[in-house]
């Protein structure tokens, strides 16, 4: 395989190291969903259906809240990157503690507000009777490991821009595991029902921060650096950095607000068709997971080389990332074709949802294609700290998704709900990529270090 010549010093980019660090951080990024798919898991198991639906109503009310503020990890992951790029141990340092202390404060913020947020996501959720009573049980338990997720939100995110991409998985695939211990133990074991649920899921979630400090001490990151307070509360390091977790806020919001929609469209198109449409939102989020950890890497790495004021690795990360990711949804849109009985066979047995599923089931195979460039240019541009085109992409694709929803819903019902959605996803994709020449004098204001001729 052909590798990229670059600065000395660095290691070449090739397709094989660019794996290496994206099948990680894949496993990595799956880490949330997949606690909270363990305790709807668990209680589908060992409880009834009321208590089923409560777990899965607590859960999907910390989803979107976590989700809301997931910009911890997104923004400390691209700071990070460039000050290991730039070689500045205590920028780096710097880049950990100062989001730290901001992710601890908004999860104290939380405990205080518990109970309006609990309401305000009872009400939203539209839980009644014995489903409600469980979803607040569990909300009660886990609502106390708020300041341990966003914390572990930025643990995550610096590992990860820190290129500790092993660690990173390790970490996340870790916690799941205890995760998965903890609840079965307490809830067969000691039979603590829907609060041991969430107890179990605090407590690995605290565990995860409390063993993410120990590798990045045990890794010699933070050895000898020496940190002073004016340098903690540079007001324009947090100005910047506040900047552009507002700038991945907005665009999480018009994420949450496409989702909704589709949602509550499904849900006036009938039950079948809201079961159908669950499915394929399932297999979305499994698409651009995947994607995802493509992107990451994109990131780290465009964070590293615009650290290292590095123009000819950045280009490198371009190239290497386009056709990762394009032969990546090729391949998952021909697998999607390969193996869609067995698919669809996975989300239910019925068989009248698996024949209407599949008659809508061609806008998952052209997803991955619409939606691969922008999964990777959005963690560019967050990884230079830049994301304010990233906003600018989601307001575009909203106002192209809404406006698509009106001129073909009426005619094509839920075909033009996933067409509008598809060109939501293919405006993301063209808007950053619009965007990119602009990017380059903005990350690079002056010349790129070249590598000196052999």
């Amino acid at each position: 395989m052909a590798q990229h010549r670059t600065e000395p010093g660095q290691p070449p980019l090739s397709f094989g190291s660019y794996w290496r660090l994206a099948l990680p951080l894949t496993l990595a990024g799956l880490s949330g969903p997949i606690m909270n798919a363990t305790d709807t898991a668990v209680m589908g198991h060992f409880g009834d259906a009321a208590t089923m639906g409560g777990v899965a109503v607590g859960s999907q009310i910390f989803n979107t809240l976590y989700w809301l503020l997931g910009f911890f990890r997104t923004s400390t992951s691209g700071f990070a990157a460039q000050a290991r790029g730039a070689e500045d141990r205590r920028e780096a340092a710097l880049q950990l503690f100062r989001p730290l202390v901001f992710a601890g404060l908004v999860g104290c913020v939380f405990l205080l507000l518990k109970s309006p947020l609990e309401a305000a996501g009872l009400d939203l959720m539209g839980a009644h009777g014995a489903v409600e009573s469980h979803a607040a049980t569990y909300y009660e338990a886990r609502i106390w490991g708020a300041p341990a997720v966003l914390m572990g939100y930025v643990v995550a995110g610096w590992l990860i821009g820190m290129a500790e991409v092993r660690w990173a998985m390790l970490l996340a695939v870790g916690m799941d595991l205890l995760n998965l211990l903890l609840t079965v133990t307490f809830v067969k074991v000691l039979g603590l029902g829907v609060s041991g649920v969430a107890w179990a899921t605090v407590l690995a979630e605290v565990s995860k921060v409390l063993v993410g400090f120990l590798v990045i001490w045990q890794r010699g990151h933070l050895r000898g650096v020496h940190l002073r307070w004016r340098d903690f509360a540079d007001l324009h390091a947090i100005t910047r950095m506040w900047r552009v977790n507002g700038d991945v806020l907005v665009r999480t919001t018009c994420l949450l607000g496409v989702f909704g929609w589709i949602t509550r469209q499904s849900a006036l198109l009938g039950p079948e068709v809201l079961a159908v449409n669950a499915i394929l939102m399932h297999m979305q989020i499994v698409i651009s997971s995947a994607l995802g950890g493509l992107g990451n890497t994109a990131g780290m790495l465009a964070g590293q080389a615009i650290g290292a004021q590095s123009r000819r690795r950045f280009h490198d990360t371009l190239r290497l990332s386009f056709w990762t990711a394009a032969m990546s949804a090729l391949a998952i849109s021909l697998g999607c074709i390969a193996a869609q009985p067995a698919i669809l066979g996975l989300f239910t047995p019925v068989e009248s949802i698996v024949q209407t599923t599949g008659r809508y089931y061609v806008w998952m195979v052209l997803f991955p294609l619409a939606i691969f460039w922008s999964m990777i240019l959005e963690c560019v541009f967050t990884g230079a700290t830049r994301a304010g085109p990233v906003r600018n992409s989601l307001l575009a694709a909203t106002v192209v998704f809404f406006a698509a929803w009106l001129a073909f819903s009426t005619r094509w019902g839920n075909h033009g709900l996933w067409m509008a959605f598809l060109l939501f996803s293919l405006t993301r994709s063209l808007y950053l990529q619009l965007a990119l020449p602009r990017l380059v004098p903005q990350a690079f204001p002056a010349r790129a270090r070249e590598p000196v001729a052999a």
